[in-house]
């Protein structure tokens, strides 16, 4: 086939005039433009190196895993509150039934501070304004002086206490109101 195909063998059926100059001008217009350039096939493909791509997202993913890791760890370190070392429960003695508590310890300072956490339930406050005492105790014996705390009203209390002592050298904890050595609650 030789030059331009015809405009009328291509549309066939007799058209509205309007359409017909319409679609003429743009047959004329896509001669005048003719034939799109050839695409050389073997220019056009850029081959990819997808272990090139995989290693470079491990390696962007293992920074990343990493830095949140670091993120978590700081943040971590700097909240303040300090491990936990043990846990040891309270309970109320025979004449004071009703009574629970537990001792938070928390790890030792660098100036060999062990910081805790005091929690009585069912302890009222004493008529008087009396205080209460935390001890460690030896042989069933007050033997070092932990503390002193006021119960609430409602008679549940959390108290911020601290002993500056080797724990192995006692064998249990005991509260006593001020001025008695009658535990109240013990270990």
């Amino acid at each position: 086939m030789n030059g331009p195909p015809d405009f009328d063998e291509l549309v066939g059926a007799p058209l509205a005039a309007g359409e017909r100059e319409r679609l003429l001008r743009v047959h004329e217009l896509l001669i005048e433009a003719g034939p799109p350039p050839d695409l050389k096939t073997e220019s056009a493909v850029v081959p990819l190196r997808p272990r090139r791509r995989r290693a470079a997202l491990v390696a962007i993913a293992a920074a990343l895993g990493l830095g949140l890791f670091a993120a978590g760890w700081v943040v971590g370190e700097r909240s303040g509150e300090p491990g936990t070392f043990d846990v040891v429960a309270m309970t109320g003695t025979a004449y004071t039934t009703g009574l629970s508590g537990s001792i938070t310890i928390y790890d030792v300072d660098e100036a060999g501070n062990w910081p805790m956490k005091l929690e009585v339930e069912g302890l009222e406050p004493s008529p008087d304004r009396k205080l209460y005492e935390l001890w460690l105790t030896k042989e069933g014996k007050l033997a070092a002086y932990c503390g002193t705390f006021l119960a609430e009203p409602d008679g549940t209390t959390v108290v911020p206490l601290n002993a500056p002592y080797r724990f192995k050298d006692f064998d249990g904890w005991v509260v006593v109101a001020e001025g008695s050595k009658s535990p109240l609650l013990t270990t």
